[in-house]
């Protein structure tokens, strides 16, 4: 038999054992081409001008990070214009959404399963929006699958995959803010992983692993904070703290209880409660000349701001809490919907025709500086999205809080499946990462474009939950196994990571890491 037929049948084979997923590709590039194709060369947010404007100068004190100008915009303008930066962000966005598929079987999830926790990733259609847009979004989809690869896809991790692991972290600060808090879930998942925290001697990998996390997170954000301080002479990482606290209290604030200076008490609300604007507009308003009038020549109206931010939370904690857990929620409606004075929901949608946001010559003059053409729209292939994306074409909140929910269930051992499973850590960990990022975002403000990191993270944790309850093989109860499994070849069963029995491990001995990785299922 020639070799050609042997490899003929081979991929045959492959694609029959694979056929979901490989669909679930062909439709995710198809519906990237129609967009790339529908609104060429790229969609230009308010935000996406000042990414563009800091290519090559990277001043820290806007309002944005200076990750996406400084890894993505720098390298990728070398090569091509904005319609290449866009077609890269599709690449990136197919590429991290099939990743998830081979590391939840390498947990022995069988293959529709594994599927399904790419699929969000792959066909949602506020992803593909955003990926069509300048702005930093696509790419911490890519850093946080990066990250869930690095701490998951060869069992508990080795310090050197840790500190690499804690750098990505540290550079998804860089891209947004809400980041930072990450760290707290991927040190608890190291100290559980592998079931090493049973021993004295695991603890001594459990403090060498974490150690190299963050060092590998303190690396960039230190470095982050020092070209900070070097650019204004202030510590920290960002200008807009003030923005945010303000933002958050300005709609709740009581001015006629609260404890506040003069010079606090200019910046309350004209509106009273109950008819304030949205977050949003509170946030920016500094920006708003006529308002910056009512404070005192040579005022620094920031340090002011957020005193007030400060002293509403302080007394008022029940109203902020409250109004971030109500912001927490929305993102879990089985609908996209948008609440009063939330950020409109349309800015996230595909429109029928090239949208503009209110900025058409300044996206003219940017689109005819990079890409030396005019913003174009195919009317039909626009329409197509937008009946897409609106209909079928977007992942229903409910689904993923359900998928948060049964990888919650399965990680805290509900059920005696579950704390067989040798799954439980792993399953924590995207679970764990997706509620501080929602969290910390809805700390801030609601917007459907701060939901879309749970489509990289809920689908895997859910598979990852619902594996845990489907594996029929047992291993310690207590913790997890420092590999992966793998599946059987032929009918995709769960089965046993390579060198081990079905025993269990003595009590107190934790599992050796195997040097090569464990392979890939092929069932």
């Amino acid at each position: 038999m020639s070799e050609t037929v042997v490899r003929t049948r081979d991929l045959r084979g492959l694609l029959r054992r694979h056929w979901l997923i490989v669909t679930l590709l062909l439709v995710g590039v198809t519906l990237r081409v129609l967009t790339w194709i529908a609104y060429h060369p790229a969609i230009l947010f308010g935000d996406s001008f000042r990414y563009l404007d800091n290519i090559g100068v990277h001043d820290p004190t806007g309002l944005h990070p200076i990750g996406y100008d400084f890894f993505v915009l720098d390298l990728l303008t070398v090569f091509g214009g904005l319609g290449f930066i866009t077609a890269a962000q599709h690449v990136a966005g197919v590429l991290a959404g099939f990743a998830l598929y081979p590391l939840a079987r390498r947990y022995g999830a069988p293959n529709w399963l594994a599927a399904i926790a790419a699929a969000p990733l792959l066909l949602d259609g506020y992803q593909l929006q955003i990926e069509q847009m300048i702005m930093s979004d696509a790419w911490q989809q890519v850093l946080l699958v990066a990250t869930l690869w690095l701490l998951l896809g060869w069992g508990a991790p080795n310090p050197a995959r840790a500190g690499i692991a804690g750098l990505l972290l540290g550079i998804a600060v860089a891209f947004r803010m809400a980041a930072l808090p990450l760290i707290v879930p991927a040190l608890c998942y190291l100290v559980i992983a592998g079931g090493a925290w049973r021993s004295k001697r695991g603890w001594l990998k459990i403090a060498t692993r974490s150690v190299a996390l963050v060092l590998g997170f303190s690396i960039m954000v230190g470095g982050y904070a020092a070209y900070f301080y070097a650019e204004t002479g202030k510590v920290g990482l960002s200008n807009t703290t003030s923005n945010v606290l303000y933002g958050r209290a300005a709609v709740v604030a009581d001015c006629d209880t609260l404890e506040l200076t003069e010079l606090e008490r200019l910046a309350c609300p004209d509106e009273p409660l109950g008819e304030r604007k949205g977050i949003n507009d509170y946030a920016h308003i500094i920006a708003n000349e006529q308002w910056r009038e009512r404070f005192p020549p040579d005022t620094d109206i920031a340090p002011v701001l957020e005193s007030f931010g400060m002293k509403t939370f302080q007394q008022q904690p029940v109203d902020i809490a409250g109004g971030i857990f109500v912001d927490f929620l929305k993102g879990f409606a089985p609908v996209r919907t948008q609440s009063y004075n939330d950020v409109p929901l349309l800015w996230w949608q595909f429109q029928r025709t090239f949208p503009f946001y209110n900025h058409e010559d300044k996206t003219r003059e940017y689109i005819q500086e990079f890409d030396g053409v005019e913003p174009a729209d195919q009317p039909v292939l626009a329409a197509v999205m937008r009946s897409y994306q609106l209909t079928v074409g977007y992942t229903p909140g409910t689904l993923l809080g359900i998928g948060g929910l049964i990888a919650l269930a399965a990680g805290f051992g509900i059920g005696s499946r579950a704390r067989a499973s040798g799954l439980r850590a792993a399953a924590l960990l995207p679970v764990g990462m997706a509620i501080t990022i929602l969290g910390i975002s809805a700390a801030f403000e609601f917007s459907w474009r701060y939901q879309l990191p749970a489509l990289s993270l809920l689908p895997i944790a859910g598979v990852l939950g619902i594996t845990a309850y489907l594996r029929r093989d047992k291993k310690d109860s207590d913790g997890d196994p420092a590999e992966p499994v793998t599946t059987d070849q032929q009918h995709g069963v769960p089965g046993q990571v390579p060198g081990q029995t079905g025993a269990e491990e003595p009590a107190g001995q934790a599992q050796p890491p195997h040097t090569e990785g464990a392979p890939e299922a092929r069932g």
